[in-house]
């Protein structure tokens, strides 16, 4: 048979490499490729990345910050950044090699994730072609939400901690292994506000463990003293987050975002799923792949951490940021569940080249998956280091795309901007404030988009006003004046509502105009 012979030669391909190159290595430099290529502008695309990297160089000029120092509108209030240590990394891979190095390192974190759970997958028995074609639903799944921000080390902090849970659950693994998680925990914490994810998770397994072993379902808990040192572990990680320069006023900070329900309205990634947008329907394929494989597992041997996809699945239906959580969960999940189901009984008998749980071992030694992307890695950064020019992982590979970002104005932007002392304000839609606060510091901004800075209504009403009418939209402009001072400069969306009150009000001037955006300065 052709399917039979493909599959199975598919197998042997990757079973018959050399003993020192690994099959995660050839999964790692796939996805690596991939992203950088795919990601060469794609992951640039969040203004987040601009002011965080500012951000990490303010605190590693000043020390920590614990008020607004970008606008003009909220200047001085109470703000922290509670990301202040993924923001110095992102300051120092800035310095290194420029964005380079930031997609760099983005890129790596993802690739060395997915290929870790790529060997979760092979070691079930599936065929390589199979496992390929599910890590490839998988990252066009959460692909969306690949962008160059702190938020990518909790995509990896998720994968580890259900990595360990499920080691545990599975009996793989004892309970002392998942102390491990307190100090990684601690980092976490402090590089993205994501770190309540994996704690929430933590929470929701030991829960799920107890109530599984009193009403005798499968659970790693034997007696009173393992639910005692879990608990234990509950509380250590949930302290955890008191670990920081900030004390509780990152929790604080962590509230006030997740608990504003009007962002969902305003910004995209906190929006719901949306079932005619493009990017749903791979998270909507991937989820109805991971319940079809839940499905056919027997319920009275489930255990708890099969399950703990379908907390993210909620989440990702209520804000489609999750979908890159979710994802990783339900790789986490499928790698254990596939062999207790039906499914993979009955694929075992009739297409084993499909999936054969006695597919024998080839033993090869873990550095066998790490050196060769470690050598590859180190080059990449050794050419960005030093400023050469080589496509894909040398430098200037990263751009920033004119579509979307003012790039064509960066000439027009840097001539005017103010010296210290100068009038600097500048009016700005929310999308540009980041571009502004990283690439001319010397104005200060309007807006962006630092939901905790200015709170959901008044995100909402800016929006609003840019939407409105052109009468509406001037009587918002002027109140805007009057209550936080006359402006100075107008960076706004080519079109859009606010560049026609500039283009048209007698006292502005326009400097450039481009199909992106134009810039104003008051006469």
């Amino acid at each position: 048979m052709k399917g039979v012979s493909r599959f199975t030669s598919s197998y042997w391909c990757l079973m018959t490499l050399p003993q020192w190159i690994g099959p995660g290595a050839v999964a790692f430099l796939a996805i690596w490729l991939a992203l950088l290529v795919g990601g060469r502008s794609g992951m640039l695309h969040d203004p987040g990345t601009f002011w965080h990297t500012t951000t990490g160089e303010l605190i590693l000029h000043e020390g920590f910050i614990r008020a607004d120092p970008y606008t003009f509108t909220f200047a001085g209030t109470w703000w922290v950044p509670y990301q202040w240590l993924g923001e110095v990394g992102m300051a120092y891979a800035y310095r290194a090699g420029g964005f380079d190095t930031q997609l760099l390192g983005a890129v790596t974190i993802l690739a060395a994730v997915f290929a870790w759970l790529t060997l979760r997958l092979l070691r079930t028995g599936l065929n390589p072609a199979v496992v390929a074609s599910v890590l490839v639903l998988a990252l066009c799944a959460a692909g969306s939400h690949f962008h160059v921000r702190p938020h990518l080390v909790t995509i990896a902090g998720l994968a580890m901690t259900l990595a360990l849970l499920t080691d545990y659950d599975s009996g793989y693994a004892p309970l002392r292994r998942l102390f491990w998680l307190v100090p990684f925990f601690v980092f976490w914490a402090n590089v993205h506000g994501g770190y309540l994810a994996g704690f929430g998770t933590v929470v929701i397994a030991a829960a799920g463990w107890l109530i599984f072993w009193q009403i005798g379902h499968p659970s790693p808990l034997k007696s009173w003293r393992d639910a005692g040192w879990l608990g234990l572990l509950v509380v250590l990680c949930g302290a955890a987050a008191f670990v920081n320069p900030y004390g509780t006023d990152m929790l604080k900070t962590w509230i006030i975002i997740m608990g504003e329900p009007i962002l969902k309205e305003i910004i995209k990634e906190h929006s719901p799923l949306d079932i005619r947008e493009a990017y749903s329907w791979p998270i909507l394929a991937f989820a109805a792949l991971y319940l079809f494989v839940l499905a056919g597992a027997n319920w009275r041997k489930i255990r708890v951490t099969w399950l703990l996809p379908l907390p993210w699945l909620i989440q990702t239906v209520e804000r489609c940021r999750h979908a890159p959580l979710f994802v990783v969960a339900g790789l986490i999940a499928l790698a254990v569940i596939w062999p207790h189901t039906r499914w993979a009984a009955r694929l075992a008998k009739s297409r084993p080249d499909f999936y054969d749980p006695n597919t024998p071992t080839v033993f090869r030694r873990w550095w066998s998956n790490v050196w060769l992307p470690t050598v590859t890695v180190l080059i990449a950064f050794g050419l960005q280091m030093a400023r050469v020019p080589v496509p894909v992982i040398g430098s200037g590979w990263a751009r920033h795309d004119p579509e979307l970002w003012p790039v064509e104005l960066l000439d027009t932007l840097k001539a005017n901007e103010p010296e210290p002392g100068a009038p600097n304000k500048l009016f700005n839609d929310y999308i540009d404030g980041g571009f502004v606060i990283f690439h001319a510091p010397g104005y200060k901004v309007f807006v962006d988009d630092r939901c905790e800075v200015f709170g959901g209504p008044w995100l909402l009403a800016f929006v609003n006003a840019g939407n409105a009418a052109k009468e509406t939209t001037a009587a918002s402009i002027a109140a805007w004046q009057k209550q936080f001072g006359r402006f100075d400069f107008a960076l706004t969306r080519t079109n859009s509502g606010f560049e026609d009150y500039f283009r048209t009000a007698p006292d502005w001037v326009c400097l450039k105009r481009t199909d992106t955006a134009a810039f104003y300065k008051r006469k």
